[in-house]
This record gives structure tokens, sequence and C-alpha cells, in this order.
């Protein structure tokens, strides 16, 4: 008997030891995949955080006064043609008091530089160039970021002009937050829908198991 209770513990001991050590082999793959998925998010990321530096490092530089000024002289003076010729296609109530003025029924509006949505087009350049995009999509994609700032700005000299002749108390609450909300949420759906195309950081999650 005592050979049997023996034979049987050291039998069991056996059996929980390898199960013991599968369990741990189990758990090292768990944690080895999850280490490997969470450098592959950080990876994925890198694009996105060299986009923000970049963006933050050249918007520091166009903010030097000499380049500050000449980037402004550039861009009112297009957003000032650009929001006219768009309205006047429109057949808007738009109309040129002389750069950066314009006029909307009646209500006068100066382009200044935060009006040209600058830094907005800068930082589509810079997530288009640092995306791990092929070419052709990153064409396509600046192409549809361009093209949806472009427009939404011209939008906004519009509804900002029926607000300033309507309800003139709402126009800076407006006009300093809801459209910088509206650039910022446009752009990041943008980038979602590119990115999961291209398997960045905003792809579904494989299910490997």
């Amino acid at each position: 008997m005592p050979n049997i209770f023996y034979n049987f513990n050291k039998y069991f001991l056996v059996v929980i030891t390898i199960i013991v050590l599968n369990k741990n082999k189990q758990l090292q793959k768990e944690l080895q995949r999850k280490e490997q998925a969470r450098r592959e998010y950080l990876e994925k990321l890198k694009p996105l955080l060299y986009a923000f530096v970049a963006w933050f490092g050249i918007l520091a530089i166009l903010h030097i006064p000499f380049i500050k000024d000449y980037l402004r002289e550039i861009m009112v003076g297009f957003t000032h043609s650009a929001a006219i010729f768009t309205g006047k296609l429109l057949f808007l109530p738009i109309s040129d008091r002389g750069a950066p003025i314009l006029d909307y029924d009646g209500f006068g509006m100066r382009v200044i530089l935060e009006c040209t949505a600058y830094n907005f087009y800068l930082f589509v350049a810079m997530i288009t160039i640092f995306s791990h995009w092929s070419l052709r999509d990153k064409i396509i994609n600046l192409s549809l970021f361009i093209g949806v700032i472009f427009i939404l700005n011209n939008m906004r000299f519009f509804v900002m002009g029926i607000i300033g002749k309507t309800h003139p108390h709402m126009f800076e609450s407006i006009h300093d937050y809801f459209w910088n909300i509206m650039f910022g949420l446009m752009i990041f759906l943008i980038y979602v829908w590119a990115d999961r195309r291209a398997g960045g950081v905003f792809a579904p999650i494989k299910n490997t198991s």
C-alpha cells in the first residue's frame, strides 16, 4: 500500500508539474504576443507623432516676424480671392471691398492669417509626408484633405457673414471655437478613413488566435 500511495503521489506531482509548465509556456506566449502587438501599435503611431513634432517645429519657424509677414501676404490674398470667387459662383451676396476686406450682404469681414486655415493645410501635409501610405494614396489623401479644408474654409466666411448680419453678438464665440472644432474633426475623420485603408494604427485589430 505505501508503494501505491508513493507512486500515485509521484505521478500526480509529475502531472501537476507538466500542467504548470504548460500553463507558464502559454502565459509567456501570451505576454510575447501582447508585447509584439504593443510594439507594432507604437510603430504605427510613429508617423502621427512625427507629423505633430514637424508641424509644431514649422509653425515656430513660420511665426518668425519677417516670415510671418510674407506668409500672411500670400495666404490672406489667396483666401480673400478664393472666398469671393466661390461666393460669386454660388450666387451669394458677397463682394470685394479691397483686400483683406470682403462684404457679405452688407456685413464686412477682415481676412486675417488665422482665417486662412494655413495651420490645417500644413498639418495635413505633415500627416501625408510621414504616413506609411503608398505614393498613390498620399496623392489621393492629400488632395482630399486640401479639398475639404478649402471648401470648409470658404463655407466659414459665408456662414459667418450670415451670423454677423443676423446675430452679431454670437460672431466671436462661433468664429473662435466652432470652426476650429469642425476643421479638427474633419481632418481626424479623413485621417482615420485613410489610415484604416492603409492598415495603420486605426485599422481593425486582426484576431490571430
